[in-house]
């Protein structure tokens, strides 16, 4: 036998290097004996794999060739593509050709899953990786035993490994197994030496010799896993078990699996590092093991509906926890959204108006082709001026009570006071009209939402929100807790908007301080604004030497000018919340809850000092709520008024030529100093219509709303409104006779009995309203001022006037007669207590002085009394002559 040394020593180079470089030599026996190398090839192979790889890549590289042998002596002629070469080798016996293959652990990063895209990132490509592996992985073949060739590599990328196929001579010296040993020896022995450490993960590269036939798939569905699954048939135990994965990394635990009938013994490993399963796997799978054949797959820690289960099967748990996640995600993600929204609509920061160059743009683009609107100019009338002045000196002190603006609708109350806070900074401005008008708790949440920037608001998880927690509460009897309340939803909305205006507000800092401090700094911060603009209106400026030295000095102005204003308490920086059309209706679905945490969330702003809140209302009873929200302050009110006769003329004056429309004072007297009126007016007017026309059509509209508002409803609604038609009627025959009626006349009238609380339902109607004086109701007034000419055309319907005098006058008559009843049932029973000769029924003396003044006092009631009941049925019977007499004239 000549050993293997002797065999590597007196071998020529030839023999090795003359083969092409994907291909394997081919030693014959001794006998000169031809036999095709791709036949042999293939039947020499080990594995099925090997002869699929070894056909496919070695053989169809490799040239035909003959070698031949003899005993002495061994003459190779080696024919090729361009090549020959001849070598003589001593041999004893023939030299079989065998394949094996080597898995190099650490050649790409681990695939986890489908989202793992660190795989297409760093993987090498296919020559690379073959050339690192010849030049760096495996040692040089003139250092490998058994004329070692790679024949070439095959990559699993999924494992993050790599194959690398390989041919050597089998002497008849060494057992295959010693052999393969060998050549899996020198190579660990190369890579220790080495120490090749992939850059992707700092990691070394290990090699191992592949014992079995690895399962060479691409499925989708399996990852790799530190856990693998061993299937077998026979008995190995753990022990074996043991001998055999310990070696390609730590094991943490190995789990023999009970027997199950019919079916291959089972058992689990797991390994500390994926990287060892990856190789275990790749190298023992298809293994036979003393006549045992192992199977190896990676074991599915969870599968893939094992969360999904457990969610459904414990929802007492998975609820809360899915709450709690969904409202941290929307606690750390979309609250600083939303407050940053709010904070930019706050601050104007994306409004094109606040901007000289975009304000330009848009003048000279879209304002060229669209008209101007109609101003109102209702801040320019001289009764306004000392009203605006007032809300402007309380906007110059430190937040510490509210401000509200009350009037009657359409009197220009919104319009005045954005005139005022025009040239504030910052500001937030709630429509509350468009609030209490919504139809369901969503659509006012959205458009709370919608105004003040609240966004994303994500109402329709709400809903679903609801659903879940209704049916989990059918399932299990227990809510869950996820649905939210309307009133929750709307304070979170407010607490997120308080944050935002802290974020803009000067004195968000000063909530401990008192409002006299913050007086003192605001106008310390005036003093000095004051100062420096007549510095600059002055042309003072420092003398300088040099261009640097002034651009130095001028950044360190600048610099120290808005580190000083950092500090400055400037009222104009101080937000603005206008609360517009505060309790415009009383009655809805939300109305009640909205008017109460609108009120309570402005007084925290106000009693922290963080911004001027001002109320703006038609309503008189809205200063209910405010004072319960903010007791013991009182409040800056500012009460508007219609427009007096000459400040409505110089309205109309300024839309419409006064030469081509005489008649215009006629028509502004009978519409009054409303500012909706005139603008209706002036609009039908521009339109083509007579003025006359106009102030007809207006009032027959006016007339239409009295009518619908006073008079069309029944008995039923009377309870509701708190008064009725007759009382209405009384005050509309007094207003249509004089613009004002005395208020204590009206009250001690016999249909309102010396209750108030008619007047205030009525105010509420708009249908009057009333004056007050020394902090009293003083007098009474039509709702709007057309409405004392739609009473006058009221009162001219005969037909109409003669029912309505028909009724209050059988409703007095009604009244005294109660009366009459009365005084008559009592003087029966003072007559009890005399005889019938009229003697004092205790002394037979005469009657008691007190007794005679009281019947003389019940006589005098009654022939009162008796005189009205007559003068009703006067009225009543002259009430029916001319209903009968228009009857008749139909």
């Amino acid at each position: 036998m000549l050993r293997a040394a002797a065999l590597a020593r007196t071998t020529p180079r030839g023999v090795c290097t003359g083969l092409s470089r994907n291909s394997v030599a081919t030693l014959s026996s001794t006998k000169t004996t031809l036999v095709s190398p791709s036949v042999r090839t293939f039947r020499t192979a080990s594995t099925q794999a090997e002869r699929t790889f070894f056909t496919r890549n070695v053989l169809a590289a490799r040239p035909t060739s003959l070698l031949k042998t003899q005993k002495s002596g061994v003459k190779a002629v080696a024919k090729g593509k361009g090549y020959s070469t001849e070598a003589t080798v001593a041999v004893e016996e023939e030299l079989p050709l065998k394949y094996g293959m080597l898995y190099f652990d650490n050649a790409y990063p681990l695939k986890m899953g489908w989202w793992d895209v660190r795989y297409s990132l760093l993987k090498p490509g296919w020559k690379s990786l073959e050339r690192k592996a010849k030049t760096e992985l495996v040692p040089p073949e003139n250092a490998m035993p058994f004329h070692f060739k790679i024949g070439g590599i095959e990559p699993r990328l999924k494992d993050g490994g790599m194959f690398v196929h390989f041919s050597y001579v089998h002497p008849n010296s060494y057992t295959t197994k010693e052999a393969l040993r060998e050549i899996e020896s020198r190579c660990e022995q190369h890579l220790i030496s080495h120490g090749h450490y992939m850059w992707f993960n700092a990691q070394k590269v290990r090699a191992f010799l592949v014992k079995g036939s690895p399962f060479l798939e691409d499925m989708a569905s399996r990852y790799p896993n530190s856990r693998i699954r061993i299937e077998y048939t026979g008995d190995l135990g753990a022990e074996g078990l043991y001998s055999l994965f310990r070696k390609y990394g730590k094991i943490m635990d190995i789990t023999v699996l009970p027997p199950v009938k019919d079916m291959p013994r089972q058992a689990i490993v797991q390994y500390n590092f994926m990287r060892a399963s990856t190789s275990a796997k790749s190298c023992l799978h298809g293994a036979e093991i003393n006549g045992i054949r192992l199977n190896v797959t990676y074991e599915r820690t969870l599968q893939g509906n094992t969360i999904w289960v457990w969610l459904n099967n414990h929802p007492r748990l998975s609820v809360p926890l899915g709450g709690m996640v969904l409202a941290g995600v929307s606690f750390v993600i979309f609250d600083p959204m939303r407050v940053f929204s709010m904070h930019a609509k706050i601050t104007q920061l994306f409004n094109m108006n606040e901007y000289s160059v975009l304000r330009w743009l848009r003048k000279e683009t879209y304002g060229r082709l669209t008209r101007t609107p109609i101003e109102s100019q209702a801040t320019g009338w001289r009764e306004r001026l000392n009203d605006e002045e007032i809300l402007r000196n309380w906007l110059k002190i430190p937040p510490e009570t509210f401000a509200i603006v009350h009037g009657p609708r359409g009197s220009g109350k919104t319009e005045m006071v954005d005139y005022v806070i025009k040239h504030k900074k910052h500001k937030v401005v709630i429509s509350c009209e468009e609030l209490a008008n919504a139809r369901s708790e969503s659509e006012l949440l959205s458009n709370l939402a919608k105004q003040i920037g609240y966004i994303p608001l994500f109402q329709f998880m709400t809903t679903i929100n609801n659903m879940m927690d209704m049916a989990i509460t059918a399932t299990t009897g227990q809510k869950a807790g996820l649905s939210a309340t309307f009133e929750g939803q709307l304070k979170k909305i407010l607490d997120t908007l308080t944050i935002a205006i802290q974020q803009a507000s000067p004195t968000k800092e000063m909530s401990n301080i008192s409002p006299e401090a913050i007086m003192k700094k605001i106008e310390q911060t005036l003093e000095e604004k004051a100062r420096r603009a007549e510095a600059s209106n002055n042309g003072a400026c420092l003398p300088t030497n040099s261009l640097t030295s002034k651009r130095a000095e001028r950044l360190a102005a600048k610099k120290k000018q808005q580190q000083e204003e950092s500090s400055w308490c400037d009222p104009d920086d101080i937000p603005v919340v206008v609360i517009d059309g505060y309790m415009s209706r009383e009655k809805g679905p939300h109305a009640k809850e909205l008017w109460t945490f609108l009120a309570e969330w402005a007084a925290v702003l106000v009693e922290n000092h963080v911004a001027h809140v001002i109320f703006i209302t038609n309503n008189v009873a809205a200063s209910k709520p405010l004072a319960k929200a903010l007791p013991s302050m009182t409040f800056e009110t500012v009460v508007l008024a219609d427009a007096t006769l000459d400040s409505a003329l110089e309205f109309v004056y300024k839309h419409l030529d006064r030469d081509e429309f005489p008649d215009l004072i006629r028509c502004v007297q009978i519409i009054g100093g409303r500012l909706t009126d005139l603008e209706l007016f002036v609009q039908k007017v521009k339109t083509g219509m007579d003025p006359e026309d106009a102030v007809n059509d207006i009032l027959t509209r006016a007339v239409i709303e009295v009518r619908k508002s006073a008079f069309d409803f029944d008995s039923k609604d009377e309870k509701v409104l708190n008064w009725s038609t007759l009382q209405f009627w009384t005050i509309l025959k007094k207003l249509a006779s004089c613009e004002t009626a005395n208020f204590d006349e009206l009250k001690i009238h016999p249909l309102f009995k010396n209750d108030e609380s008619h007047f205030g339902a009525l105010e509420q109607a708009e249908l009057i309203t009333i004056v007050h004086k020394n902090g009293r109701p003083f007098a009474v007034r039509p709702g709007k001022p057309i409405y004392r000419a739609a009473f006058q055309e009221i009162l001219n319907d005969t037909g109409f006037a003669a029912v309505m005098e028909l009724e209050s006058a059988s409703q007095m008559e009604k009244d005294e007669m109660l009366k009459v009843a009365k005084w008559e049932a009592e003087l029966r029973e003072l007559s009890a207590l005399l005889h019938t000769d009229g003697s004092w029924i205790f002394g037979r003396g005469r009657v008691p002085v007190e007794i005679d003044t009281r019947v003389k006092w019940l006589m005098r009631k009654l022939a009162e009394s008796h005189a009205k009941v007559e003068k009703y049925e006067i009225n009543q019977a002259n009430a029916k002559k001319t209903i009968a007499a228009l009857g008749l004239a139909a």
